[in-house]
């Protein structure tokens, strides 16, 4: 009798064991059930928030675009040049920015008061054009070459205004472009568009304080299931110490290749597990990150010289012109205005090039203030194209109302190379890029045969 309640005696590990690890495993499902509630709150506090944030920009669209129409309308009731009142037309027809608003509101947030207001500010908008088609159609009138656009053919002026002299025409159509009634419309589209924003605010709060209450509650639950958890778990690696060795020896196996850690075992393994494979995809992305730095100048933003050696060799050179730029009278810059100001030379000069490229090309920075563009898919057909990018991109420099110092560009060009060499091409860029600078810089020349053989008898 004496040895079998000896026997008995004491906890059955087993038993323990297996009391253990089934509470364990509920407490678990529980956490993971928490955890997936708790991220789909997070998921849909976060879908609102950028909801809200496409939704105002629709709506500030809408009042840029209108805003746009109106300046260019007045510009041209003022002035009589004929581009703003093509900047109009081609707002209204092809752009359309504020059509284009109105969709995306009522995409998201069909039959909502949000809807409803930008709807009546595009309507307001709308009749509000109609006062400019006719504004526009006085100027138009003074003119007797003057081509009417389509959209304007249908626009009739009263008896009084047509025969009016050319002169109270234009001071006609400017007065009905600045008048009180023409800015009351103007305030009440604001008026629309401030109460859609209000709105889609409340939309979003509302959302996020009913998302806010319920992953409170949820975070609440998670931290009681963790601790309890935590106190199971600790139990039984005191008991069952040989439970983390499994585990933890398919870890190393999965770190020596190179991989995440599979998340088994016990809690406290797990908790590990999953920061260690929060810590890998960091590492991860940080490699990627140092390739991205690797290839980029730090700068500008643009590629850089290891970059443009990679991209070079990746395509079609029959089908490529390489541009290569270079600052002109850049240490002038530095010496007048210090190396920082001359960073912001750089930046510009690199945004701007970026600006009036495709976003298929390739802008790279492969020295101090030399540029290269890498423009593909292209014939020899578009040196006009070029030509008139290159206008643009130095009238953009020039413009000295940022802040920063005005400067040109000189451009070499290689075009369409069909023996498919990178740098014979890049040489023939850097032959005609001189020829601009020898020739009072500013402008863009493109390499013809026998260029260079002219160059080095001069």
């Amino acid at each position: 009798m004496h040895e079998n309640k000896k026997d008995n005696e004491g906890l059955s590990l087993r038993a323990t064991f297996i009391v253990m690890f089934i509470v364990t495993i509920a407490i678990a499902a529980v956490l993971l059930g928490i955890t997936y509630r708790a991220l789909k709150s997070f998921r849909a506090l976060s879908d609102a928030t950028a909801s809200y944030i496409v939704l105002e920009d629709a709506a500030e669209d809408l009042l840029s675009a209108s805003d746009y129409l109106t300046e260019e309308a007045q510009c041209f009731a003022v002035m009589g040049d004929m581009k703003h009142l093509d900047n109009y037309i081609n707002e209204a027809e092809t752009v359309r920015r504020r059509e284009k608003s109105v969709e995306t509101i009522e995409k998201i947030l069909p039959d909502s008061p949000a809807l409803s207001e930008i709807k009546n500010a595009m309507s307001e908008s709308v009749a509000l054009m109609e006062k400019e088609y006719y504004a526009m159609m006085l100027v138009l009138s003074t003119h007797e070459d003057a081509i009417i656009p389509d959209s304007m053919k249908n626009v009739e002026l009263s008896p009084e205004d047509a025969v009016l002299p050319a002169e109270e025409k234009l001071l006609l159509s400017a007065r009905l472009l600045h008048d009180e009634d023409y800015y009351n419309h103007k305030s009440i589209i604001r008026d629309h568009l401030s109460q859609c924003v209000e709105e889609l605010k409340s939309v979003t709060y509302s959302t996020r304080d009913r998302m806010e209450e319920r992953m409170h509650i949820d975070l609440v639950w998670l931290i009681v299931m963790v601790a309890l958890q935590t106190v199971f778990v600790l139990v039984m690696l005191w008991l069952m110490t040989t439970l983390g060795i499994n585990p933890i020896i398919r870890a190393v196996e999965h770190i020596k290749q190179d991989q995440s850690i599979p998340i088994v075992g016990a809690n406290e393994f797990r908790y590990l597990a999953s920061t260690y494979n929060i810590m890998y995809s960091a590492y991860k992305r940080s490699i990627e990150n140092l390739s991205f730095k690797a290839s980029h100048d730090e700068l500008t933003g643009a590629y850089n010289r290891a970059g443009y050696d990679l991209i070079k060799t990746s395509f079609n050179l029959s089908i490529t012109a390489i541009l290569l730029f270079d600052a002109d009278k850049f240490k002038n810059i530095n010496d007048t205005y210090g190396h920082e100001t001359g960073d912001r030379v750089l930046k510009k000069i690199a945004a701007v090039l970026k600006q009036n490229f495709r976003s298929d090309d390739y802008v790279c920075r492969i020295g101090g203030d030399e540029f290269v563009v890498m423009m593909v898919h292209i014939d020899q057909n578009v040196r006009h194209l070029i030509e008139n990018k290159i206008s643009q991109i130095n009238r953009d420099l020039e413009n000295s109302s940022d802040g920063v110092p005005a400067i040109s560009l000189s451009a070499g060009v290689s075009m369409c190379h069909r023996n498919n060499d990178s740098q014979e091409m890049f040489h023939e860029a850097d032959v005609a890029l001189y020829h601009v600078k020898d020739n009072g810089r500013r402008g863009v020349c493109f390499y013809e045969p026998g260029m260079r053989q002219r160059q080095l008898k001069s």
